[in-house]
């Protein structure tokens, strides 16, 4: 054993294992395995699978015949005048709805003409017509359930739920839902027709394996084992597959056992949503007549893979004892000494990685003095790259707020000879002055809220009545430092994102508010406001300094001289809400950088 250790020493890693693969498994694994028991199991379960292929198929035939009777009913009803003209009218007696309920019997006879059909409801929001067995009233519970909502989304188009049936006060059922429209297109009613289940329950009774019919909310609808009734797809632990019009199977795990399922999408004419036929195939069932033959093909797989292990074991033994070695000499490296050497021998892989090994130790040795060197470079240019991108930041400013401004200007002055141009001039001058003077060192806020007070006057000259504006009063805001150039891109922001954009007036408030140890200065509109998604978005971009790119650089820009001057914790606050306008605060500590 040790003469045959010495030798395969100097053999590759990965020809030891082809051998050992080659002489213990590769043979009687592919000879018995493959030719014995995979082609006894392939043919029984693919006899199995064809069967149950062309069973789903023809239960979809028979749903779809099915689905297109309440399909055809909902296309009459939707174009029918007389009942649009009875849910239409205000009676002012219920004798005048008896009349008009005795004249119109189209959705009775549906029910009494097609077996495939339990029963069809029509609710409306007119109050003055009595409630029966067809027509019910929308009450506010109904407006709020889910299927509902999504149906009045679809506009028209037909959607297939499972829903609960008013008039038999029991189990949901499944039904075609659609509302109906006036030819103006206003809201008319809710149409719902109950599929008889009993009609579905016999389409799949005659079925050798189970078969569901589950919704695109994955409930099952119907079931040769009725007490699946009502289950979902995750309590049945099936895999959850979504198919197309194919027919697809897979394996999965159905009540601890492996199964073969049949997966077929049914997509009923002019419907939102789609219904799928699932039929579960146990492969113990159809397997038990190959079982024999596999017990002996599963004992010379078993005596195989035992002595695999043996020579497996053997080979490991012998690299893993070489190993050891190694990984101590590696430890010692680890424990910082750098003058140690591997004495592991031998042209394998093994004995290559100690011999690299002793090399890296040795680069090591050199690489680290070499480190230490650059650290302190790398430290020294960190610093320099940071003041230069804090610069870069300062000077970021868009520009397209001046060009707004001074067009606005020039096309009223063509327009209209008015002297109010004057002093939008004059205001733009102390801006642009005040923005060419400004340096890098903090400035009171109450020279920038005069500077925010002149630019909300210029954009009232180009706005007119459309904009208001509220700011703190000299009292608020004395003695307060700031970095120059915070409030300005986010009141521009204000403007430009929550007032152009909406219709009628709005107002631009900024507030100021102490909070412990840090100032609020909040910047807020009442314009159109921004959805939460559209919210985190830009927040997550303020926190990228990376991204040169994008609509919100001026944004990104206060938000990262903020956290480069006062610290991390600091920055901006961002809170939206659709319709209701937009809040941008400003978090900074009282005392400015000294309280850093």
């Amino acid at each position: 054993m040790g003469n045959i250790a010495l030798i395969t020493n100097n053999i590759q890693i990965k020809k030891k294992l082809i051998l050992s693969y080659l002489l213990v498994v590769f043979v009687p694994v592919l000879t018995v395995g493959l030719l014995l028991t995979e082609s006894l199991k392939d043919m029984a379960i693919e006899h199995a699978v064809q069967q149950s292929i062309n069973n789903v198929e023809k239960i979809k035939k028979q749903v779809e015949e099915t689905l297109k009777i309440p399909t055809d009913i909902s296309n009459k009803i939707y174009f029918d005048k007389q009942l649009k003209a009875l849910v239409s009218k205000e009676y002012e007696s219920n004798l005048e709805v008896f009349h008009a309920y005795s004249e119109y019997t189209d959705l009775t006879d549906y029910m009494l003409l097609y077996k495939e059909i339990s029963g069809i409801r029509f609710y409306t929001m007119n109050a003055t017509l009595l409630e029966n067995w067809s027509i019910f009233h929308l009450n506010t519970s109904m407006l709020k359930e889910p299927w509902y909502m999504e149906a009045i989304e679809n506009r028209g188009k037909i959607g297939w739920y499972y829903i609960p049936d008013q008039t038999k006060q029991g189990p949901s059922y499944v039904s075609l839902v659609r509302p109906i429209y006036y030819s103006n297109m206003i809201f008319c009613g809710m149409l719902v027709i109950t599929i008889n289940p009993q009609h579905l329950h016999a389409t799949l009774n005659q079925e050798p394996f189970e078969t569901m019919i589950l919704s695109d909310q994955d409930e099952v609808l119907a079931a040769k084992d009725q007490t699946l009734v009502g289950s979902s797809l995750k309590q049945l632990q099936l895999v959850d597959s979504f198919g197309s019009q194919a027919i697809k199977v897979e394996d999965s795990i159905y009540q601890g056992k492996q199964v073969k399922i049949i997966i077929q999408s049914i997509f009923p004419e002019n419907s939102n949503n789609s219904l799928r036929i699932i039929s579960v195939i146990p492969l113990e069932t159809i397997l038990k007549e190959s079982q024999h033959i596999s017990y002996i093909a599963y004992w010379i797989i078993f005596s195989s893979l035992l002595l695999s292990i043996f020579f497996i074991l053997f080979f490991s033994s012998a690299m893993t004892k070489r190993i050891g070695v190694l990984i101590r000499d590696i430890r010692m490296v680890a424990r910082g000494d750098l003058s140690h050497s591997s004495v592991v021998q031998g042209k394998d892989e093994i004995g290559q990685l100690s011999h690299h090994f002793n090399h890296m130790v040795t680069s090591i040795d050199d690489l680290m003095k070499r480190v230490e060197e650059a650290q302190r470079e790398q430290h020294a240019l960190e610093l320099k790259q940071r003041e230069i991108k804090f610069k870069m930041l300062v000077n970021q400013v868009n520009p397209h707020f001046l060009f707004n401004v001074l067009e606005t200007i020039r096309m009223k002055a063509v327009c209209q000879e008015e002297e109010e141009i004057a002093n939008s001039v004059k205001a733009l001058g102390k801006l642009l002055r005040h923005n060419l003077e400004i340096g890098h060192e903090a400035v009171s806020l109450l020279s920038e809220i005069e500077m925010i007070h002149i630019y909300l006057e210029i954009q009232k000259f180009r706005f007119g009545d459309k904009l208001n504006y509220e700011l703190p009063n000299q009292m608020e805001i004395g003695g307060i430092m700031i970095l120059p150039m915070l409030l300005q891109p986010i009141v521009e922001n204000a403007i430009i994102h929550g007032i152009e954009n909406k219709i009628g007036k709005g107002t631009v408030s900024v507030q100021i508010k102490y909070e412990g140890s840090t100032i609020k200065l909040s910047v807020s509109d009442d314009g159109i406001g921004m959805e939460a998604d559209k919210c985190r978005e830009i927040m997550a971009t303020l926190h990228n300094p990376e991204d040169e790119q994008g609509q919100r650089i001026g944004l990104r820009n206060v938000h990262q001289r903020i956290k480069h001057y006062y610290g991390a914790e600091y920055g901006l606050d961002l809170s939206s809400h659709p319709r209701l306008g937009t809040r941008i605060s400003i978090i900074i500590p009282i005392g400015g950088k000294e309280d850093v």
